[in-house]
């Protein structure tokens, strides 16, 4: 009797039994990709349920999570789910893709950042013996070399910031319903 009742919350979806919240997302993934389960053979509709979940929480943190909420281990564990959902007979070779491409753009704006925190730190030990050296070096110079760090430390803000907001490949057209509905 309860578990009739939890499928009366319940809506059926290509197949999936979905919360109510999560069928926008759903119809979405069978608009856009319609292979996606042609090939799941998967009876039992609560393990059919639990793989489209793991579809949908993998697009969740590549669709819905700034690049600096994605750890490393996080894109490792997306990365086992989408083995396991293929494995299943999902069909999630646009996920693979967005995978590669968001870890390669978190790696790529992390290993700038890293370089830039160098750079300032090459330059303020710069000015640090130009200072020592003060007959030497000319107030010109240091001017130079503070305006060189204020640039790069705007530069390093804005790299922060790309990793802050959500990911750039992401189009209004691509999904169309806000994270809220489907969480």
């Amino acid at each position: 009797m309860g578990n009739q009742l939890q499928r009366q919350r319940k809506i059926t979806v290509h197949g999936f039994i979905l919360e109510p919240s999560q069928v926008n997302l759903a119809n979405w993934i069978f608009q856009k990709y319609p292979e996606i389960a042609v090939n799941v053979k998967l009876q039992d509709d609560e393990l059919r349920t639990r793989y489209m979940n793991l579809v949908l929480g993998i697009i969740k943190s590549l669709y819905h999570k700034p690049l600096r909420d994605l750890t490393n281990d996080k894109l490792i564990k997306v990365s086992k789910e989408l083995s396991d959902v293929t494995q299943a007979g999902f069909k999630v070779d646009w996920l693979a893709s967005k995978l590669k491409k968001v870890s390669l753009e978190k790696k790529t704006s992390e290993d700038r950042i890293r370089k830039l925190r160098q750079e300032v730190q090459k330059l303020k030990l710069t000015i640090s013996e130009k200072k020592k050296k003060k007959k030497k070096a000319s107030e010109d110079m240091i001017r130079e070399l503070k305006q060189e760090v204020k640039k790069l430390k705007l530069i390093i803000s804005e790299e922060k910031t790309k990793l802050t907001k959500n990911p750039c490949w992401i189009t209004k057209t691509e999904i169309h319903i806000s994270f809220l509905e489907y969480f």
